[in-house]
């Protein structure tokens, strides 16, 4: 075997090593996927009281702390907030809320996307869902956090 053989032989060797090994902790890859955990979540009115219910027309606000799980401190993390809110089934979308924010391994912050409940719109029992993005998917985004759902109750 000559130089040049045992040459593009270790290169191969050291391509591989690095897309397998070192390619994860470079773009922040987990088994599960999930980069980012929505550890908390609190719906607030426009006064920041905490509410189960809320009238139509008002605002809610998604207070929500997200937590980047990487234990690499220079290991950031652009991500997108998005709380849906929905009614009936199948579910209607009746208010979005989003934030755009970037978190750095081990760090958490809270943020409160809001929305407004439509002023006509039904009463009863209503789905917030929580999404976390890489970014927009019309952008190329995926989902970097398990979805988490809360409810609450649009009263008259």
């Amino acid at each position: 075997m000559n130089v040049t053989t045992k040459r593009r032989i270790f290169a191969a060797f050291l391509a591989i090593f690095l897309v397998a090994f070192i390619s994860p902790i470079l773009f922040n890859v987990r088994a599960d996927g999930n980069v980012l955990q929505v550890t908390k979540v609190v719906l607030r009115d426009e006064s920041g009281n905490v509410i189960t219910s809320v009238s139509r027309g008002k605002f809610v606000f998604a207070e929500v702390t997200i937590m980047n799980t990487q234990t690499y401190t220079y290991a950031s993390q652009p991500f997108l907030l998005i709380a849906r809110l929905t009614y009936g089934s199948p579910p209607t979308l009746e208010g979005l809320g989003a934030f755009k924010g970037s978190l750095a391994g081990g760090q958490s912050m809270t943020a409160a996307p809001g929305f407004q409940i439509p002023a006509n719109g039904p009463t009863g029992t209503y789905t917030v869902t929580i999404l976390v993005f890489s970014d927009w998917p019309s952008a190329g985004g995926y989902p970097i956090a398990a979805v988490v759902t809360t409810t609450i109750t649009v009263t008259s």
